[in-house]
């Protein structure tokens, strides 16, 4: 890892009714359902106990619906416009081509199981989309080009190629990491801490 790496708060947006369903998203613009929208209030709170003060950070998030939608709970705690967020389309998901709006079991149908085999699935390229390998490029990209402290609205995907370039993860440990939409975490000083919002009341 980059010692000369600034502090990153990372998190993931909220629940859609394609995360209930297990419906593979993608870049498919899909708004935050309910209990989206709780988790993005209650994660924005304990992001506020963390960060009291976000005027050395910079605010950037991926540009699709659920990710704004997410950051505006960020940005209502600390009574800041939207004219404060970098919108980077470098942070959006991958890009599931022809499986986005399918559902995961048809992945698996083709006999593609990230479970089974994540280094497989890891460097499989969906007919239109894009793979792990592909997308970690622009992330790497994005990653060089922060200079200052920053908060993070992306997704699953990108959290975990994000970790996986950081920490220096083999490809079948970052297929597998864990990406909560209750929880975010923090890269600093060679290490990553966890914080949970599931009991914050909003």
């Amino acid at each position: 890892m980059n010692d000369q790496l600034p502090p990153i708060y990372y998190i993931r947006h909220g629940e859609t009714d394609w995360n209930r369903e297990r419906r593979i998203q993608g870049q498919t613009d899909t708004p935050l359902n309910s209990t989206g929208e709780v988790q993005a209030a209650r994660v924005a709170i304990k992001l506020r106990e963390v960060v009291p003060d976000p005027s050395a950070m910079q605010l950037i998030a991926s540009p699709l619906t659920r990710t704004r939608q997410t950051m505006s709970a960020v940005l209502d705690v600390y009574d800041m416009g939207d004219a404060e967020v970098v919108y980077d389309e470098r942070l959006m998901e991958l890009s599931f081509g022809s499986f986005e709006g399918k559902m995961w079991a048809d992945i698996h149908a083709t006999g593609v199981r990230p479970e089974v085999d994540p280094e497989h699935y890891h460097d499989w390229q969906p007919e239109g989309g894009e793979s792990y390998q592909m997308a970690r490029d622009r992330v790497a990209d994005w990653l060089a080009s922060i200079s200052r402290p920053v908060i993070v609205v992306g997704h699953g995907g990108i959290s975990r190629i994000l970790r996986g370039i950081v920490f220096d993860l083999p490809k079948r440990e970052i297929v597998t990491l864990k990406v909560p939409q209750n929880r975010f975490f923090r890269i600093q000083d060679n290490g990553l801490d966890w914080f949970d919002a599931r009991d914050v009341r909003t």
